[in-house]
């Protein structure tokens, strides 16, 4: 079980610099031709372990749930972010797209009548809460805000899928699959990839190994603890985020950006307690 917690951690860890990595990736591109060019990428450096493993074949309603999880993940959710962070600064679409624990949640007690324990409830609201304390920028990010919210409710829907998926299928076959069937719909939408070096590094050859590694670790949790456990701790991203931005930038940690890791470190606790 601590391994998932480990797991969940490092996916968070990836997603937190993530966020500045695709950024920068994603200037003179589209937010399509980026999604594009990371899952090119990721699904390079997946192949291997596959191949490694094995191919195995799968009935008709295991392809429908991972088409529907790569839809609802890599192809809605992920367009969504990446939009959001071409209209708005990382440090207010990160955090808002990282709502999406309390969508977890809801739809795991729905949908697998998972039992909502008082530690996971607490652990999702400090997470949103060291979001919310987390230094903002000023200016005017209002669509980049909505389109952020609602890739968080669009991978929330993901995970339970997941949460199946991981029960007949392996890690790497995920993960892979999941990203092959969204660069073939974005190649079938832009059927072009348009780059110069900067989005080949950034989104590519950088982006596409953070996302790889983010993405292994996070099935691979999901698989053992259960995605309303995994949510969470995998929501610090933004509070990691913030702090690596500023040990890169050279700039002082705030009291906020201190108070908001230390609810990050309750939050993970929480979360292992609750095994």
């Amino acid at each position: 079980m601590i391994l998932g917690v480990i797991l969940a951690v490092i996916a968070a860890f990836c997603w937190g610099a993530g966020g500045s990595v695709f950024k920068r990736g994603l200037r003179g591109i589209s937010e399509v031709e980026g999604n594009l060019l990371r899952s090119i990428f990721v699904t390079i450096y997946i192949f291997p372990a596959v191949a490694i493993s094995g191919f195995r074949g799968y009935g008709i309603d295991v392809i429908l749930l991972l088409i529907s999880s790569a839809i609802l993940a890599f192809f809605v959710g992920d367009l969504l972010y990446f939009a959001s962070l071409k209209k708005s600064a990382v440090s207010v679409s990160l955090p808002l797209a990282s709502t999406y624990p309390i969508h977890v949640l809801i739809l795991s007690s729905f949908f697998y009548g998972t039992e909502v324990t008082a530690e996971l409830v607490l652990s999702s609201l400090l997470v949103l809460l060291a979001v919310v304390i987390v230094p903002k920028e000023s200016g005017n990010g209002i669509s980049g805000a909505y389109l952020a919210l609602l890739a968080a409710l669009s991978w929330a829907l993901s995970m339970i899928i997941l949460d199946y998926l991981t029960k007949i299928m392996s890690v790497v076959e995920i993960a892979f699959y999941r990203m092959l069937i969204n660069s073939a719909m974005l190649f079938a939408l832009v059927r072009s990839v348009r780059f110069d070096k900067e989005s080949l590094l950034f989104m590519g050859v950088v982006g596409g190994l953070i996302s790889a590694i983010g993405i292994l670790s996070f099935v691979k949790a999901v698989e053992l603890i259960g995605s309303h456990r995994v949510s969470p701790i995998s929501a610090t991203s933004p509070v990691i985020g913030a702090v690596i931005s500023r040990i890169y930038l050279k700039e002082k940690l705030t009291v906020r950006s201190l108070s908001a890791a230390f609810l990050v470190f309750l939050s993970v606790l929480f979360v292992s307690k609750s095994f």
